[in-house]
């Protein structure tokens, strides 16, 4: 059996799979089970700005056994003191990989996947226009792997526009 050691970026396989930093075999990526909820932690990376949008990894770290992850997160700006007792403050996030086709992405333990998070600025709207509203968290949920996390995040949304964008998850923590 073929070994793969994958150690500063991830692999690509003909399969369509990535192997995230770690070491897994070739024969056991495609058997690799998928991520559960018990098995992965949320948080936010270190955010970056470009040209009138902030960026936020939001990292999906494996605590458990290898396992499989793929998709787009649907983010939500919310106010409020958890999961279960918040109120939405704008649109969902867009997503912003429409028209590409999502990466079975094989975290090894203690390893990381990760989106970017754009917030655009909402100063670049009249407030007429944006109707600017400040969120103190963002709830993230991805399919069955992620059901729902709370994170907080002080943010500024537009509640008539969606400022705030998302796309699929890539290999590490930068989102990027």
């Amino acid at each position: 059996m073929k070994t793969l050691r994958i150690l500063a970026s991830s692999g690509l396989l003909a399969s369509g799979l990535v192997i995230a930093s770690g070491l897994v075999t070739s024969a056991s990526a495609t058997t690799v089970k998928n991520c559960t909820p018990a098995r992965l932690t949320t948080s936010i990376g270190t955010p970056e700005g470009a040209a009138g949008t902030i960026y936020y990894p939001i990292v999906f770290r494996n605590e458990g056994p290898a396992c499989a992850i793929w998709g787009v997160p649907a983010v939500q700006p919310v106010l409020g003191g958890g999961a279960r007792s918040h109120v939405k403050v704008g649109p969902l996030a867009r997503n912003n990989s429409i028209g590409e086709m999502p990466v079975r992405h094989i975290i090894a333990t203690g390893h990381e996947v990760s989106t970017g998070l754009g917030v655009g600025e909402t100063g670049n709207y009249s407030p007429s226009t944006c109707g600017p509203k400040n969120a103190g968290a963002i709830l993230v949920s991805l399919g069955s792997f992620v059901p729902h996390a709370y994170l907080t995040l002080k943010i500024s949304v537009c509640t008539k526009l969606a400022i705030v964008s998302t796309r699929l998850i890539v290999a590490g923590d930068t989102g990027a």
